[in-house]
This record gives structure tokens, sequence and C-alpha cells, in this order.
């Protein structure tokens, strides 16, 4: 492999947390499946540290801060090819906040990889303001990894759930598709509905339509998509009634990883996701893969 090509690379936030260096080791067994480079990046996050009250010029602020940085990618990298031996790993140091370093990086990589928490209390606050602000701004695939799931090449029964909505677009369906066959797993697909209740006693929806309208959204999103990968790849399909949330985090309690697409509306200070994958984001119990959708 070229592995000049940053095209393929895989992408990683490092910053010293427990949860960052578990999305580390998540990212570099996908790379060492894939033969990828993979790419450490810490953020100093020094904007406005000028106006900070210490007893430290700025310059040394910046300096000491660039030292701890690359003693920690140092440190990252030397146990990462410990546990992966030949994996070809670089890293940098940006200066800018986390979320517009990966973000700029994500220009010409293939996916960027970051930790959450978790959630629940104040644990859960970096979710917000990071996890969130990079599902809705990344510009290439994201996969968000919760603290507690397992590395991607250790489920060899595990699932891709693929979540799908009306109209999916066809770059979110051969994702999933894509790396379920990387990852030899088969793929579900899962399309929730719910009940229309009668407006006093008028427009009774028949609960079969509903259902035959689920599957026939199920049809449309994976049939041609299915047909090119359907050598590689074993395909189920579950209409659930049930809320979109609650039903995709019930798929994807024993999954390997959930595939969403982003379908964020964004402007330049936005979040720019729904409730659906904001609510995943938080409290998916594996990780979850953030396709952007324009």
């Amino acid at each position: 492999m070229n592995h000049n090509n940053t095209t393929q690379r895989i992408v990683v936030g490092v910053d010293g947390s427990a949860y960052a260096a578990h999305a580390a080791l998540w990212a570099a067994a996908l790379a060492a499946l894939r033969g990828s480079t993979l790419h450490l990046v810490h953020a100093l996050n020094v904007t406005g540290a000028s106006s900070l009250l210490t007893r430290l010029s700025f310059d040394e602020y910046k300096l000491r801060r660039t030292k701890d940085g690359e003693e920690l990618l140092d440190a990252a990298r030397a146990d990462l090819l410990g546990r992966f031996p030949g994996l070809w790993v670089t890293s940098e140091i940006a200066e800018a906040d986390p979320v517009q370093a990966l973000v700029a990086l994500s220009a010409d990589a293939a996916l960027v990889v970051a930790g959450v928490r978790g959630h629940g209390g104040f644990a859960g606050l970096p979710l917000g303001s990071v996890s969130l602000r990079l599902a809705a701004h990344c510009r290439c695939p994201a996969v968000f990894v919760p603290l507690q799931s397992a590395q991607p090449t250790s489920r060899p029964d595990g699932e891709v759930i693929l979540g799908i909505e009306a109209r999916e677009p066809t770059a979110v369906v051969a994702f999933a598709f894509s790396l379920a066959a990387e990852l030899g797993a088969s793929v579900r697909a899962v399309h929730a509905w719910e009940m229309i209740p009668p407006y006093n006693g008028y427009y009774y929806i028949d609960p079969a339509l509903l259902k035959a309208g689920a599957e026939s959204v199920l049809a449309d999103a994976l049939t041609q998509t299915y047909e090119e990968h359907c050598l590689d790849v074993r395909l189920s399909r579950s209409a659930v009634c049930d809320r979109p949330a609650a039903a995709l985090a019930d798929a994807a309690r024993d999954a390997r990883l959930l595939v969403l697409g982003s379908h964020r509306h964004r402007t330049p200070l936005s979040v720019g996701l729904g409730p659906i994958l904001h609510a995943l984001l938080t409290h998916a119990p594996c990780p979850v893969a953030v396709v952007p959708v324009s």
C-alpha cells in the first residue's frame, strides 16, 4: 500500500484521556485490518490563551503545551505499535481546538475517529461540545467510540446495524456494506415506524399499511446497493414499530457498529443534528458511524 495517500488514512484525536486512548485503539485495529495509515492528532487549543492570567509568556506557555503534546503522541504511538506491529502511524500537533483540527483533517481522510465519555451527568458534557459539533461538520465519515465498546475486529458474531430513513442517500448504505465486508460482518437494516393515533375517531390508518410502508422504505434504500455487495455481505431487514432512537439503540445492543446518516442542517455556528442522532450518540451501546449527508 502507498502510505502517502492521505485519503486512505484514519484520523483520531488523542488528548491523554482513557476514552481517547480507547478510540485510538479502535482506530488502530481498523487501520491494521485495512493496511491504512493511522494519523494521531493532539489539539493544543491555544486560541485565546494569550489573555490567560499566568506568569508564563504566551510563547512559553505554547512551547510547554507543545512539548507535553509531543510526549503524549510519542507514548500513544509506541503503545499502538506494540499492539499492532507494522502499523504505519503518523502524528501532528494542531494549535486549533479539537473540533476545528479534526474537521480540517477530515477533508482528505477516509475516516475520523473520536472517543466519547459516555452518557449522563457531567461526564456527558464533552459530547455536546465536541462530538456533536464534529458529527455536524466532519467532511468524511466519523466514528464515535464509547469507552466500553470492543475493538472492531474482536466481535466476529456482531452485526453492523444500519439505520434507514425514507429516501436514505446511497452513500450511507454503501458505507455500511463496505465496512461490513471488511469486517466480515453481516448488515441488519432497521427502519422504525410509529403508530399514528386516530384524531377524534378520524384519520385512522391501518397499522398493516404503516408496516408495509416501512418495508417499502427498506427495499427502496437497499436494493441497488445490496446487489452490488450481495456476494460479500449477508443482509437482514427489520421494520420496527417503535420510536426510532429506541429501536436503533435496542438493535445496536450487541452490534459492532451502528451506521447513520447525519442529515444535517448546517450553518457556521450550528450543531445541526436532529434529536435521533443526538440521542444515539449519547446512549448507543456500540460505536456510532456518522456518514455526512448534504
